[in-house]
């Protein structure tokens, strides 16, 4: 069994270097540039020991002395993106960043990060989730590691669903508990998220185990998908199988972590089947949240439409052309033929005259465009848009998209997936963002989208007017930012009856 080797306790630095106590001990920290940052700081026990394996997380040990906080710490064990290795990350405590303009000062907003990745990556320390930006604006930023793929998201007999949820709940608690320590203020909590984290900050909304821990959210890009514990309980016997173990804790926990994470990036090829799996085969990933009675007791939209918490405000939004980043890549939307299409409007049961509204949209003149734009409608834009029907009616609602478009491979990338995220950290001059944003990105889109979360989480009110149903005024990014009325009226009502 993987287990965790403490840190050493290191000797007290030399002097500049911040040391802070928090609940279960001492951290050292950094500072630069007049922001302290500590970073690997354990909000939960190492899930990884036999005792904790597949269980809700459980709480970190008191440690003596000083716990070095100074640089990231493994994420969570997950497939690599490096074609010569199979695992990336690690074992560890389960832990989160922080970064703070002034600790001695207090009652600072506070903004929580929750990475996305399909719930089968997420990496709190990627650098365009450096949160340098937001703690120089006056904001304690914390972005958080949590259990994914098998290990957070797998239906297992004899374990708690959703234990990656279960995770950034525990971190949540977290914040409440330690943040003051840093400066923040844990009545004044923004929760924002992207992608799969998006989607996760979008069911805490809705849950009421998260009650009083955040007081905004923030979901970009979010998809909306949830698996009914019949077929979470039928892939976990699927996955299993292959493994020649038993869809149970003890049988799981058995196998190499490297052979189960290479068994869990294959597990989305073998839900490709429509006749046997339904929309679970639409999807990029066989990891989702399940439907277990607990932490989800309906699909995540139903949730939010039965009456989230009335007094958390909410920014929803998306990139104009998100799927692009799945089919660009590797020239995929290249070879994209027409049953594809056919196959996926028939499997939503989508209007005859789908096609024919989508070739009005400039941008879709081939085959490919125009199956990445369906794909890019019912993963990502059209829950993003029905989150903001559903709430603005009742709670303060603000909608956005993201329309600046890449130059990133050769021109082709656009408004893709991802592409928003370094705009709204102002992390442009990291190499990560470059890859997605190219050598010369707008300053002005940054200072837009940014100053807009950081007015949010300061305010309340990212300064645009709220949506409603009658104008549906949404804010649109770009190298010119702008307001606009209904950008979705060509399209959305395809959509109306289609469940996310």
């Amino acid at each position: 069994m993987i287990t965790l080797t403490p840190p050493a306790t290191p000797a007290l630095p030399a002097d500049g270097q911040p040391v802070f106590s928090i609940q279960s001990g001492r951290l050292r920290g950094t500072r630069a540039g007049g922001v302290a940052s500590f970073k690997r700081v354990p909000y939960a026990a190492n899930p990884f020991t036999a005792a904790n394996r597949f269980q809700a997380p459980k709480p970190v040990a008191p440690w003596d002395g000083i716990r070095d906080a100074t640089a990231f710490g493994l994420a969570p064990p997950q497939p690599s993106r490096d074609p010569q290795a199979v695992l990336f990350g690690g074992c560890d405590d389960l832990t989160l960043n922080i970064w703070t303009p002034d600790p001695s000062t207090k009652g600072l907003p506070v903004m929580v990060w929750i990475p996305g990745g399909a719930f089968i990556r997420a990496d709190a320390s990627e650098p365009a989730y450096d949160g340098d930006h937001f703690a120089v604006d006056g904001i304690v930023v914390v972005t958080v590691n949590y259990r994914v793929g098998v290990d957070g998201f797998m239906a297992i007999e004899g374990a708690p669903a959703n234990r990656g949820l279960l995770d950034q709940i525990a971190a949540l608690k977290w914040v409440r508990d330690n943040i003051a320590a840093f400066g923040g203020d844990a009545a004044n909590v923004t929760l924002f998220g992207q992608s799969a984290g998006a989607e996760s900050a979008a069911i805490l909304l809705a849950s009421p185990k998260t009650e009083g821990l955040f007081k905004r959210v923030i979901l970009q890009s979010p998809p909306m998908q949830a698996m009914s514990s019949a077929d979470g309980k039928r892939l976990a016997a699927v996955f299993a199988k292959g493994l020649g173990v038993a869809p149970t804790v003890d049988g799981l926990a058995g196998v190499p972590l490297d052979k189960l994470i290479d068994a869990g990036t294959k597990l989305a090829t073998a839900i490709k089947d429509p006749a046997t799996w339904g929309k679970l085969s639409l999807g990029g990933t066989a990891f989702l949240p399940v439907i277990d009675g607990d932490v989800l007791d309906a699909s995540p939209i139903d949730m939010l439409a039965r009456g989230p918490k009335p007094g958390v405000p909410v920014i929803v939004g998306s990139t104009d052309e998100e799927a692009r980043i799945y089919m660009v890549p590797g020239d995929v939307i290249d070879h994209i033929q027409q049953q594809a299409i056919d196959q996926f409007i028939g499997a939503l049961k989508l209007p005859a005259d789908t096609l024919d509204i989508y070739r009005t949209k400039p941008a879709n003149v081939t085959i490919g465009d125009l199956y990445t734009a369906l794909q890019s409608d019912y993963t990502f834009r059209m829950p993003a848009l029905r989150i903001a029907e559903l709430r603005s009616s009742k709670w303060q609602t603000w909608h956005y998209n993201f329309s600046w478009r890449s130059p990133g491979f050769g021109g082709r990338l656009g408004a893709a997936h991802f592409v928003d995220v370094p705009f709204s950290f102002d992390t442009l001059s990291s190499d990560q963002a470059k890859a997605f944003v190219g050598s010369n990105p707008p300053a002005s889109l940054a200072e837009a989208m940014h100053g807009a979360w950081v007015a949010f989480a300061k305010t309340g009110d990212p300064g645009w007017p709220a949506y409603d149903l009658t104008t549906r005024l949404t804010k649109r990014f770009d190298a010119t930012s702008s307001l606009v009325a209904d950008p979705e009226k060509a399209t959305r009502g395809l959509w109306k009856d289609v469940a996310f």
